[in-house]
């Protein structure tokens, strides 16, 4: 049965996600921002799970400040989007000089690539990469269909629902900023209503920053969601 753990790290509270199986007990850490020695003592002491990757959704310094630490420590592989690699080398364009006046960086030879619209495959399941530039133009959101399963209430029969762990490109009723290098507006509201907002209503959304939601609530409140009907 999947599982999905949420930690708030960093100055800009960023969404730490342990998605793991709680029967393999691999895991996948998403966007591990800050904090690497908290973020290990999770997955080892209070979860017990075995990391298998590290994922992120897109390369600004509070999304991967402690990829490299956290990498190392479990001596496995980050995973980008090939149009953010750039910024994972450079401090100016992941912000982290701007925002913290030290430097966040990688070299090349510490993570690896992905492409729009491939997939991945972790913890026995199919994980879609969907590319949505918009907040980075390597900005990514993966998508799990085999996601959380559940037991409705009055219901006799357990159900499941996709995930969509969204980063930066949606917000419970709002979005990502798109004034950073990289960033447009045009971009981020076709990623959202062509190829978010289209997957199936019941798909809970871990966002990067702030509460969970779900593709229904969006198509209902999110500003970017008026005057578009999503069947």
């Amino acid at each position: 049965m999947l599982k999905i753990s949420k930690y708030a790290a960093g100055m800009l509270e960023t969404n730490v996600y342990f998605c793991y199986d709680n029967d393999t007990h691999e895991c996948v850490i998403i966007d591990p921002a800050d904090n690497g020695d908290h973020i290990i003592n999770i997955a080892e002491n209070e979860l017990s799970v075995r990391p298998v990757a590290v994922l992120l959704t897109h390369a600004h310094f509070d999304h991967m400040k402690a990829a490299g630490e956290v990498s190392g420590h479990f001596g496995i592989k980050i995973y980008v989007n090939a149009l953010d690699a750039d910024m994972m080398t450079d401090p100016e364009a992941n912000l982290s000089l701007n925002f913290t006046g030290s430097e966040v960086s990688y070299g090349r030879e510490e993570f690896e690539t992905f492409t729009d619209s491939g997939s991945l495959n972790y913890l026995g399941r199919n994980w879609k990469v969907i590319g949505t530039p918009g907040h980075t133009k390597g900005s990514s959101c993966f998508y799990i269909e085999d996601g959380l399963s559940y037991i409705p209430n009055g219901a006799s029969e357990e159900k499941t629902v996709p995930v969509l762990f969204s980063g930066d490109t949606l917000f419970r009723c709002s979005h990502g900023r798109t004034d950073f290098q990289g960033g447009s507006q045009r971009e981020i509201t076709s990623s959202i209503r062509d190829k978010i907002l289209t997957l199936p209503a019941e798909t809970s959304v871990f966002p990067g920053h702030g509460p969970q939601t779900s593709i229904g609530i969006e198509r209902t409140y999110n500003p970017l969601a008026r005057g578009y009907d999503f069947i």
